[in-house]
């Protein structure tokens, strides 16, 4: 049976983050995203005019991806269960995890390579990220430049777990660290 015209885009979306993360952006090609992605070659360029359209897409997906994990972390009653929430989620991650290390780190770092432009179109994802935690802390009544340095520091714990992971080829250090941020921010006291 075939798909519905309507996923294309969406499938070669995520085919080719799933190639960035597996290769790299720049060894890429629209062929292989095609192919990845079940679509003929020459559809791609009616949803992608360019390459650089398509790392846009892939930071839109990125995109859409934090802003639903942030949706479900709201869902929790206060701002330390929203931020234990977020640093849970790596647990449930953690196989994605050692495969790849944090997607969002691996395709920022890797679009930078390829254009400021799309770098920072990509950093800007993980910024909103860190906004959102030092909001988090904010509420707990940590001032706004204490709050974005606890920020900096959960979200930075949170990727260099993600990165020791990947390079060890085992959970064990996203694991840890995720216990170690969970006792941090349990024992915050507010201020």
């Amino acid at each position: 049976m075939p798909r519905p015209a309507s996923d294309k885009k969406q499938r070669l979306t995520s085919a080719a983050t799933t190639l960035t993360l597996t290769q790299g952006f720049e060894r890429t090609t629209i062929a292989e995203i095609a192919r990845a992605a079940d679509v003929a070659s020459g559809s791609v360029y009616y949803y992608f005019k360019t390459k650089e359209d398509v790392g846009q897409a892939i930071v839109d997906a990125l995109l859409a991806e934090t802003r639903a994990l942030v949706a479900g972390w709201e869902a929790a009653p206060g701002p330390r269960e929203r931020l234990i929430a977020y640093i849970d989620s790596s647990a449930d991650a953690a196989e994605s995890l050692v495969a790849y290390g944090s997607a969002m780190a691996v395709i920022t770092a890797d679009l930078r390579r390829h254009s400021d432009e799309l770098g920072l179109a990509a950093s800007a994802v993980m910024q909103e990220l860190i906004d959102w935690a030092a909001d988090q802390f904010e509420q707990l009544g940590f001032a706004p430049e204490a709050a974005a340095a606890r920020a900096m520091h959960l979200v930075a714990g949170f990727e260099g777990g993600a990165a020791l992971s990947h390079t060890l080829g085992t959970s064990v250090p996203i694991e840890r660290e995720a216990a170690h941020l969970r006792r941090w921010v349990e024992n915050t006291k507010t201020q």
